[in-house]
């Protein structure tokens, strides 16, 4: 049977795990209780002991009644006695009256020992009982209020939706009224042809039909609650038409999202205010749509939130039921009961506003975003997580003991085909077709095992790297998972090289076999034009979602971050062209060793400051931070040197201080390549490792989604 210490542990959500029930303090107490009755229990072990060494006898009750008065009598008349009578005492008497004294003072210290442990034990209790209700009730609040602002917002949703539609079937019982410049449209497009057949039409016209359908999504709108430009929702423009500057916000989710995003806000502006005297259709189906997916995901997200805090009562107050058994049992009391009636009672037991919230919106979601399918909804609201399988272990098992084989297998046939004999004719053609292409699809097995180590050491950490990446629990991979493909690749590439190997060794051409591998680049010298962009990728990728986040949430520090993938991406690519010639320049040394210098500077600041959190001057771990998922500091300093260590590697292909052939060159060359994907996959660990601490020092355990429907200013 499980510990409850042990499934809190693994049950409690981890950003939120310093305001859940302090088990394991109180468990300490409890024990301190315990230590503090043992002497007790021992002494009237002992007593019962010796009295029992006199044996068992008719006359016992009456010994015991007796004793019982006569120690009555004796502290009465002691206490009535003075220190002469005390005095004039026998020294028998004395030393029987001295050794009481010793027994009741000890009993009574003992006493007073264990009533102040108690007195703490509850101390503690309360504290935890205030704690617990103090965060829940800010939780409770915040779900609320996004709750509500939600619900709102799919209201909103519906009335647009529901007009849209009606003006659909006035379009199509009547196709003149899609000239008209209306607030609702099919489509995006702002053209002359369109704003001159609105001019052209009649005025009463237009203020007619224009003018009841802007007033009707106006009224929609202000029935829920929304004042789309406050006081100038009914002004007029100079021709007697209503302006209005509702906008759907459809925010850059992706990195490729976020240059399409400026330039749509930009040209939704220009063409906004391209014309005054013209109303522009500034909500479409299209924005519709992608609105309400919005919404869809804000509903799962907030549906996900309130399980959470449902959770943290569950968990909560079985945490309260199991220490006060423990301690009814250790102190040999009934307090948990009459403690229970106030754990009950207190707030986040007996509100049942989340339980109520979770129900709309569950009902809520049923019907708007499921058909009424109450099972088709719970695979949205509730996704079941991928359990890890034994199959998954046993071919991971199973493909590294075939890579294994296969590798020693193509270590002997390239030793019996002298391929990589020095002075073999056929030594410089495998090195620059066979050997990149292959290289290359074992630098990215390495990605591959190298995430799989960080899935496994964030699951052992318990770090939530699901929310942090804003991975699917039916979807994310576990670490099995990673190291099956990693393992399935690498037999594949070896496998190749083996076929390669025993082609080339049947008697076909060298030209012919090396086009083998040549096909999934084209040609051998494809690989140097698709260097670049393999080593710019990651680099462009991170650019591109600082630049996202810039664009988001107009943070300075993005700009910074950005700025250091884009000195990054100029030192890989100086490297890479010093490397590919022949008989570098000086102009080209120098170039390449000024962008690596102050590159590589720039990353290690940014590493352990900014992505890692180290060399806090407030810090009480030295050079580290405050928090640490590590236990163990020493982990921390050694992985700063590794990672000093790493970023300088580039040094060795600058410089060449290892004088090798051509063909270790190229071994050289991919261990340089094998060390920076594992500086990466290092650096991966604890980048990771801070965002959750940022998220558990403000709580994040869901994803804030943003929702698309705000006001702007028209001043048209």
């Amino acid at each position: 049977m499980v510990k409850f210490s042990k499934e809190l542990e693994a049950q409690l959500i981890p950003e939120w795990k310093d305001y859940f029930v302090n088990y394991w303090l109180l468990k300490k107490q409890i024990k301190k209780i315990k230590l503090s009755l043992k002497p007790k229990q021992e002494a009237q072990v002992y007593s019962s002991s010796h009295c029992s060494n006199f044996g068992s006898s008719i006359f016992d009750p009456a010994r015991a009644f007796f004793s019982t008065i006569s120690n009555t009598l004796h502290i009465s008349s002691s206490s009535s006695r003075d220190n002469e009578v005390v005095n004039n005492k026998s020294l028998e008497e004395g030393g029987d009256q001295e050794e009481l004294h010793e027994e009741n003072e000890t009993e009574l210290s003992q006493l007073f020992s264990e009533e102040d442990e108690v007195r703490k034990y509850f101390d503690m209790l309360d504290e935890e009982l205030e704690k617990v209700n103090r965060f829940y009730t800010a939780r409770e609040s915040e779900f609320l209020e996004r709750g509500e602002a939600l619900i709102k917002q799919l209201q909103i949703l519906q009335d647009l939706k529901q007009i849209l539609e009606q003006r659909r079937r006035k379009n199509f019982l009547s196709p003149t009224s899609s000239l008209h410049g209306g607030f609702l449209s099919r489509s995006n497009s702002t053209s002359t042809r369109n704003s001159d057949d609105s001019e052209n039409m009649s005025e009463n016209n237009e203020g007619t039909d224009t003018s009841s359908q802007t007033e009707e999504v106006v009224s929609a709108l202000e029935k829920n609650g929304l004042n789309v430009i406050g006081a100038a929702t009914r002004s007029k423009t100079k021709k007697g038409k209503p302006k209005m500057a509702l906008r759907i916000d459809i925010p850059a989710t992706t990195p490729g999202r976020t240059i399409s995003a400026v330039t749509s806000t930009l040209w939704e502006d220009l063409a906004n205010s391209s014309s005054k005297d013209c109303p522009r259709e500034l909500i479409n189906r299209k924005k519709i749509q992608c609105a309400e997916k919005m919404i869809r995901g804000a509903f799962v997200e907030l549906y996900r939130g309130l399980g959470l805090i449902k959770t943290y009562c569950t968990l909560n107050m079985v945490a309260f039921t199991k220490i006060l058994k423990k301690f009814d049992k250790v102190a040999n009391r009934q307090a948990s009961s009459n403690y229970m009636k106030t754990v009950k009672g207190s707030h986040f037991i007996s509100s049942d506003k989340v339980v109520k919230l979770m129900d709309e919106v569950e009902s809520l979601f049923i019907k708007h975003f499921a058909d009424n399918d109450r099972k088709k909804a719970m695979k949205f609201l509730r996704p079941q997580q991928q359990k890890d399988s034994h199959m998954v272990t046993f071919f991971v098992g199973l493909f590294t003991g075939c890579f294994v084989t296969l590798f020693v297998v193509y270590a002997i046939l390239a030793h019996i085909s002298g391929i990589f004999s020095p002075g073999s004719k056929d030594e410089s053609g495998y090195m620059e077709t066979v050997y990149p292409i292959f290289s290359t699809f074992a630098l990215l097995s390495l990605h591959l095992f190298m995430y799989g180590c960080n899935l496994l050491m964030w699951k052992g950490t318990r770090i939530n790297y699901t929310f942090i990446f804003e991975f699917s629990p039916k979807t994310a991979l576990k670490y099995r998972d990673a190291f099956l493909i990693c393992t399935s690749l690498m037999t594949s590439v070896v496998g190749a090289l083996v076929i390669h190997l025993i082609l080339r060794s049947s008697g076909f051409s060298a030209q012919q076999v090396d086009a083998i591998p040549g096909v999934l680049l084209l040609k051998g010298t494809t690989y140097r034009e698709l260097a670049y962009v393999i080593s710019f990728a990651p680099y462009y990728w991170r650019a591109m979602q600082c630049a996202r986040r810039w664009f988001d949430e107009s943070d300075p520090k993005q700009l910074a971050n950005l700025g250091k993938y884009v000195s990054a991406m100029v030192a890989a690519g100086a490297r890479l062209t010093y490397a590919q010639q022949t008989q570098p320049s000086a102009l080209s040394t120098i170039l390449v060793v000024v962008t690596s210098v102050v590159a590589t500077i720039y990353q290690l600041y940014w590493d352990y400051v900014q992505d890692w959190g180290f060399f806090s001057p407030t810090s009480s771990n030295p050079w580290l931070r405050d928090e640490l998922v590590l236990k163990k500091k020493c982990i921390y300093y050694i992985s700063i040197v590794i990672n000093l260590i790493l970023r300088v590697a580039w040094v060795e292909s600058v410089t060449r201080f290892i004088k090798v052939g051509n063909i270790e060159a190229k071994f050289l060359d991919f261990s340089l390549a094998s060390l920076e994907v594992i500086r990466r996959g290092h650096w991966n660990f604890y980048r990771l490792e801070h965002e959750h601490l940022n998220n558990v020092g403000k709580f994040r355990a869901v994803k804030t989604v943003p929702l698309p429907f705000r006001e702007t200013d028209s001043d048209g």
